[in-house]
């Protein structure tokens, strides 16, 4: 998004200093005032350094300015802690980069932007990870693991992130620069004393640390909770003997035992304080050997308080890692697209389940050790089924659908979602029964429902109440839920903050957490760092109410009006609700996996995600675009929300979404942006009319049947026509150098009156294929080949000639068009489907049009219904019916549709493929092509980009090798064509019925 003009003498002075990129449009801001947290609140300018010295000049610019600065990594932040209200610094885009490795002293220099799993995919060939484990480490940054000392999964063995940071760099406030880093005692005086040329302001710095912790020595000793998953307020436990110690757990056990004598090291104030002392520019962080071999047990119970009493006697047994996952977790994670494929590990519907993990030497080791495990769970009697997960991609699955629970509690229709204010509490493993218990009681009480899963090991369960903040009342049972809890886990012993940070939701129990004199001693420390109190202001020290209405982002001040949509949104519960339905937690940010969202992927932009793009629909929907809340109904009123949902604004971020579905099975919470985006767009037509692009690319199936057979030869010679691409890239933006698809000289079912008759066996299945535009008027010679196919194996095959399933117009936005003609379509093919037959398709995003798109879009869902029960795609029908076939190529490279992966699966491809003899089948890890219907002809470089970042280079080295590249999609096909030169085949095309003798 291109900057606007600056507002200010500050946002001038910014943009003409800092070299990276300074934006203080609304839009931009409002996609940086959220975060994974349910509050809000938007910043004055967000600024992309490009490098650290942008950082420091621009702290030193709001330091002039008395503007507040927060720095902020992945925005993954549960707790509220990564936006505020004056300059928020992104440093994930262009700081981003693994500056050293040194495997032989295991450690490696990083910026801050990293992401926690991409630094591992550089050190696992070196046998070495960044040990703590966030179920956020797709996306979350290194800076911001530091900024909230993260832990995660298998913190019982690696600690937190304060054991894996061994020095940093930070700026202060004002520009300056400290080298954070381990040193004895003389060398921490020298500092204090100004020596050694330090920076009078360094020293300061120092001398206040060590006055600091020698006043309050006493308190910190008695008063910093001894639990080892405290990561609320400062760490000034750190420097002093003992305090906080409990018990020999993490990497640094031996370091931190109470007769050891710590180092001093101020990089461990900077752990865990939330951006409010500085801002992190570089750091050291601690190598760790991978673990060589790993086994998981699932340990299946009735009783949910049942499971968490066995931890204890679990923890014995010396695992690396115990998980809880309760029932409405496991109950969703078996239907929810992101993980239903996965999950095939829950046994019968359990209460809840302990992921159990072991670490050894070797398998044969690992097993054992898991194997002996599960025998003395059943002979104790603890639970009822204890399977085991030896293979890496069984405890892939498991982990993975761990790591997507907080997506899957909150994946339910309507706006009463588990909501994160209480989930973060550490007690000790002993009284996890009582406190949860206790916990459940009081949301009974009040008639809240809740779920729970995570860290049971070490005593942080995640409770998630579920709360509708819409609702005045439920913000106040949101109060004393948090009241009950806190109290409950003081009696414990815990700590209110174990894992996510305190934030804005735990900041205001700081002070009876540790009391007024270390409390005190924080509010030092904080202007020690920061006299002028500009970083992340609102966070550990005078933070605001956990319910203050100015910072909740659905609180009282949020309001929308009820605006007319084209889909009904039927599993959402309408328009509203599916945009509400993405909560900030950000798995559209990861990189080098999967599919979602590809052109993030490309840009790094935050508005580039479907989290980036859900916000900007949700704030035009609110009223919020021009940067606040409306102040009065007048303003909401149904044209101003459709106005701004179709405005500009809106158009820019949803520009780059590919519509590539990725998101609808991907996003934990199933956000399906390339439907909201068609549905912004309709709202962009109403207001501006349709442009000629739009008309050609949307009513191609209507054009199509003038395009082909003896008029084909007009569009291939018109397209060679150097003149006449420039003309056509004017008038429609089709980039001038990418060719048109070419139609076919002769239509299929001329093709077929060609093609001798077969008569079908008596009784044979019938099969009816729905022969699409494409199959009909550009590549017939595949619809041959699928009818050959389903002919071969056995089957009568009917042409559905039932109409367009208007994806085209569903791509552009011509949503109205579409509901008219596709109820016309749905009804022809109901007349099959009332019959029972199947209705096989040979393109994904046709087939995802009939199944998905169509039947949320007519006003008759019980036809849409019965529709989308008969619809597949041809391999899935004929996997599942148990064919046998054989491949006409022995190795194969496969590329999975984004559609055909989204709803479908590859998976039917690879089982059929498994079963042929002399024949390989590998799929392609790499996500979208970058074509995406007509999107890569109107971005061009960035279609390149996309491909690039895992495609190409795979399809490169696999054709190099002699292997067919495989790939449903028409666009995959001709992305792969345009740029490689590479004739890809549709799947069809490479197998055939085998003999019986096979």
């Amino acid at each position: 998004m291109p900057p606007d003009v600056a507002t200010s003498p500050f946002e001038e002075v910014l943009r003409s200093a800092v070299r990276g990129e300074v934006y203080s449009d609304p839009a931009t801001r409002g996609l940086y005032a959220t975060d994974a947290s349910h509050y809000q609140q938007q910043p004055r300018v967000v600024a992309v350094p490009r490098d650290e010295a942008d950082v420091v000049t621009a702290l030193k610019i709001a330091h002039e300015h008395r503007v507040p600065t927060t720095a902020r990594g992945g925005g993954t932040a549960l707790s509220g802690q990564s936006f505020g209200p004056g300059m928020v610094i992104d440093c994930s885009k262009f700081m981003n980069q693994v500056l050293e490795i040194n495997a032989e002293e295991g450690w490696a220099r990083v910026q801050p932007g990293v992401v926690r799993d991409q630094l591992n995919a550089e050190l696992k060939p070196l046998g070495l990870h960044f040990a703590p484990d966030p179920a956020t480490s797709s996306r979350a940054t290194v800076g911001g693991m530091i900024g909230n000392n993260s832990s995660g999964t298998r913190s019982m063995v690696y600690g937190k992130t304060i054991d894996h940071t061994l020095s940093c760099r930070v700026a202060l406030a004002d520009g300056t620069v400290l080298e954070c880093g381990p040193m004895d005692d003389e060398a921490w005086q020298r500092r204090a004393a100004g020596g050694d040329g330090v920076d009078p302001r360094e020293a300061e710095v120092y001398r206040g640390v060590r006055d600091l912790v020698n006043r309050h020595q006493d308190a910190i000793t008695a008063k910093f909770p001894r639990v080892m998953r405290r990561v609320s307020g400062y760490n000034l436990d750190e420097f002093v003997d003992g305090a906080g110690y409990c018990g020999p757990i993490g990497p640094r056990a031996d370091a931190i035992a109470p007769d050891a004598h710590r180092t001093w090291n101020l990089s461990n104030l900077i752990v865990g304080s939330e951006g409010t002392l500085g801002v992190l520019l570089e750091a050291k962080l601690r190598l760790t050997p991978l673990p060589h071999a790993t086994a998981v047990c699932v340990v299946h119970f009735d009783d949910d308080l049942a499971s968490l009493a066995a931890v204890p006697t679990i923890n014995t047994h010396n695992p690396s890692a115990v998980e809880l996952l309760d029932r409405s977790v496991l109950r969703e994670a078996k239907v929810n697209p992101a993980t239903k494929d996965m999950a095939t590990w829950i046994k019968g519907d359990p209460a809840a389940v302990l992921l159990t993990e072991f670490f050894g030497d070797t398998p044969e080791d690992v097993a054992t050790k898991a194997r002996t495990f599960a025998d003395a769970m059943r002979n104790q009697k603890v639970g009822y089924a204890h399977p085991l997960l030896l293979e890496h991609s069984q405890q892939h699955d498991a982990w993975e659908t761990r790591k997507l629970g907080l997506g899957l509690i909150s994946n339910v229709k309507g706006p009463v979602k588990g909501q994160a204010f209480v989930e973060d509490a550490c007690v000790p493993v002993e009284v996890l029964p009582e406190y949860i218990g206790g916990l459940q009681a009081k949301c009974c009480e009040l008639g809240i429902g809740y779920s729970m899963y995570a860290h049971a090991s070490v005593g942080v369960i995640h409770f998630r109440p579920a709360i509708d903040l819409h609702r005045d009342d439920h913000r106040e049972a949101m109060q004393q839920i948090a009241e009950y809890a806190f109290t409950q886990v003081q009696k414990h012993g815990g700590v209110f903050a174990g894992e996510h940070g305190d934030g804005i939701v735990r900041g205001g129990f700081i002070p009876r957490t540790f009391g007024p004199e270390l409390y005190d001693a924080f509010v030092r420390l904080k202007t020690l760092f920061d006299p002028r109190h500009l970083m992340n202001p609102g966070k550990i020290i005078d933070s605001p109410s956990m319910t203050d209405p100015k910072l909740l982002r659905y609180g009282s001040q949020y309001r929308v009006a009820e605006v007319s949509s084209q889909f009904h949104y039927r599993d959402q519960g309408g328009f509203r609700l599916a945009v509400e339905q993405c909560n900030g937690v950000g798995a559209c940010r990861k990189l080098g996996s999967g599919t979602m969202c590809p052109s993030y992927m490309a840009t790094r932009d935050e508005k580039d995600t479907t989290r980036g793009r859900a916000n900007a629909l949700r704030l035009a929907m609110s009223g919020q675009m021009g940067g606040d809340t409306a102040d009065d109904d007048s303003e909401l009123t149904v044209q101003a929300m459709t106005t701004a949902l179709g405005g500009d604004a809106v158009h820019e971020v949803l520009d780059l979404c590919l519509s590539c579905k990725a998101c609808k099975s991907e996003c934990p919470n199933a956000v399906d942006m390339a439907k909201l985006k068609a549905e912004a767009t309709q709202m962009r037509h109403n207001q501006h009319g349709i442009p000629l692009g739009a008309k050609l690319i949307g009513r191609m199936p209507d054009a199509s049947r003038f395009m082909f057979g003896p008029f084909a030869w007009i569009g291939k010679t018109l397209d060679r026509l150097p003149p006449y691409r420039v003309l056509f890239e004017k008038l429609t933006g089709i980039d001038r150098r990418r060719p048109l698809p070419a139609f076919a000289s002769l239509h299929l079912h001329s093709l077929l009156k060609q093609r001798p008759a077969q008569e079908p066996a008596a009784g044979a299945k019938t099969v009816v294929l729905f022969n699409d535009t494409y199959t009909n008027t550009m590549e017939p010679h595949l619809g041959l080949a699928a009818i050959d196919l389903l002919e071969g194996c056995g089957y009568r095959v009917v042409l559905a000639n039932a109409g367009c399933c208007q994806r085209p117009r569903l791509s552009k936005g011509l949503l109205k068009e579409a509901k008219i003609l596709g109820q016309h379509t749905l009804r022809n093919l109901d007349v099959y489907a009332q019959q029972g037959w199947p209705i096989v398709c040979l393109e994904p995003s046709c087939a995802s049009a009939l199944k998905d798109d169509l039947p949320d879009l007519i006003e008759d869902e019980a036809l849409g219904r019965r529709v989308a029960e008969y619809v597949t795609m041809i391999d899935v029908f004929l996997q599942a019916e148990g064919v046998q076939l054989r491949s006409k190529y022995p190795d194969v490279l496969l590329h999975g549709h984004c559609h055909q992966k989204a709803l479908f699966g590859t998976k039917a491809i690879r089982q059929l493929a498994d079963a042929m003899p002399n024949t390989t089948c590998e799929e392609v890890d790499a996500g979208c092509c970058g074509m995406a219907g007509s999107f890569g002809y109107e971005h061009h470089d960035l279609s390149e980009q996309i491909g690039e970042d895992r495609l190409f280079p795979a399809v490169r080295d696999a054709v190099a090798q002699g292997k067919t590249v495989v790939a449903c999609g028409i666009s995959c096909r001709h992305q792969l064509h345009d740029f490689l030169d590479v004739e890809a085949k549709h799947w069809v095309e490479t197998v055939e019925p085998a003999p019986e003798s096979e």
